[in-house]
């Protein structure tokens, strides 16, 4: 099982959406897929209410319990979110969530969304994930938080060799405007190796999706062909990534 986190220490950026969308277009190739909610306002658990429960993040959390999964060619099973996340802060919950990560199976790829923190749950994903996505949204991101989400990957790193940052990847991109046109261009010269060179815009379509809980191919408008698009181009980078040397 491939795990694949995405993080960032702000709300706002986009995460669930992004990581919603992926989980749609694995299943979409006929991978089986688990969606993980690490998140107390559950807002990946509400976009995906069509699909199975198959455990609880609290449990996770609490207990490191791990999740068995049994889904057909193309199904996504949903681990839950829980109001309670947010007030787990114990020693124990960083490893909790690893020995969670990493005994959990049955599924091809598992997709992580995490609270707006560096966070002992946080933590706990990167050490017990394979792939990072850090999205970012330019005209609130300074590259001192960059820097930051940089410290807290290489932190992790240390102790999980295997974690792979895939990259800071630009969300709800405006290009129209001018300051986040340039603020990609300094993020991008300032940070070349690790910026992604795809961006999520601003459209009305990826908010449509999460909120009905649907692929961005079921948005039948000219922003869900535009957004499927590039989505599309951002996800055939992203698989290809992911499938080297598999």
């Amino acid at each position: 099982m491939k795990k694949i986190v995405v993080a960032n220490n702000k709300g706002g950026v986009g995460k669930t959406t992004i990581a919603c969308q992926v989980a749609h277009a694995l299943a979409a190739k006929g991978h089986t897929v688990v969606a993980v909610d690490l998140d107390s306002q559950r807002n990946l658990t509400s976009s995906m209410e069509s699909s199975a429960v198959i455990g609880s993040a609290l449990d996770m959390v609490t207990d490191g319990a791990p999740v068995v999964a049994e889904l057909a060619a193309g199904e996504i099973g949903v681990v839950a979110g829980h109001k309670d996340l947010q007030a787990q802060n114990s020693d124990d919950v960083m490893v909790n969530v690893s020995h969670a990560l990493r005994g959990s199976k049955g599924a091809d790829f598992c997709v992580i969304d995490t609270p707006p923190s560096f966070g002992e749950v946080v933590y706990g994903a990167l050490l017990g994930g394979d792939y990072l996505i850090i999205p970012i949204e330019l005209k609130k991101y300074s590259l001192d938080g960059i820097e930051m989400a940089l410290e807290a990957f290489i932190a992790a790193q240390e102790v999980n060799k295997g974690l792979e940052l895939l990259g800071f990847l630009p969300s709800r991109f405006d290009a129209v405007k001018k300051v986040e046109r340039d603020a990609l261009a300094a993020v991008a010269d300032e940070f070349e190796q690790v910026v992604i060179r795809h961006q999520i815009r601003n459209r009305t379509a990826y908010l449509v999706a999460q909120e009905e809980g649907v692929p961005l191919s079921e948005i039948k408008t000219k922003s869900g062909k535009e957004a499927q698009e590039e989505f599309g181009a951002f996800f055939d980078w992203f698989y290809d990534r992911v499938n080297r040397g598999a």
